[in-house]
């Protein structure tokens, strides 16, 4: 994942709020499959591993935030688990085979969560945060973005 993917994650970061952050943890999955399979079909081994490895880290972030008071984290729970052999599948033997299965069921599960993202009206977790403009001013190839309230103290209140 390049530097201006993670600036516009870290953006939709800091102005989401619960469902809509597990929502982003599902393109940021998106992200590091795709990154993956490219790799693979490039010869790239190494670099697939790695994203592979990023998918991992996303999944178990996934099964660590799930709330066992609700009987359907049970359900995502056992979801997850599949996602997770599969991927440790294509680590292993370092091919897309497992991470083709993990992404016909992670496409299903990211579908179902944005869906849930945009019926959610909530406030965003992040009160104290920049608010960015783009599109006021344009670079020669490029959209720049301003900075408005450029506070010292931002993000979260402890």
């Amino acid at each position: 994942m390049n530097k201006d993917k993670i600036s516009a994650f870290t953006l939709r970061i800091a102005s989401s709020n619960g469902s809509g952050l597990i929502s982003i943890l599902y393109d940021i999955y998106e992200e590091y499959e795709t990154d993956a399979l490219d790799n693979f079909k490039a010869g790239q081994v190494d670099e697939a591993i790695k994203a592979l490895q990023k998918c991992a880290q996303v999944v178990n972030h996934l099964q660590k935030d799930l709330n066992f008071e609700y009987k359907v984290s049970r359900d995502l729970y056992a979801l997850y688990d599949y996602v997770q052999r599969n991927v440790s599948k294509s680590i292993y033997k370092a091919n897309g085979e497992g991470l083709l299965e993990a992404k016909r069921v992670m496409d299903e599960l990211g579908d179902a969560f944005s869906q849930i993202a945009k019926e959610d009206t909530s406030a965003p977790i992040m009160q104290n945060t920049q608010h960015v403009m783009a599109g006021i001013t344009y670079g020669k190839a490029s959209l720049n973005e301003s900075l408005m309230g450029n506070d010292v103290s931002r993000g979260f209140w402890a």
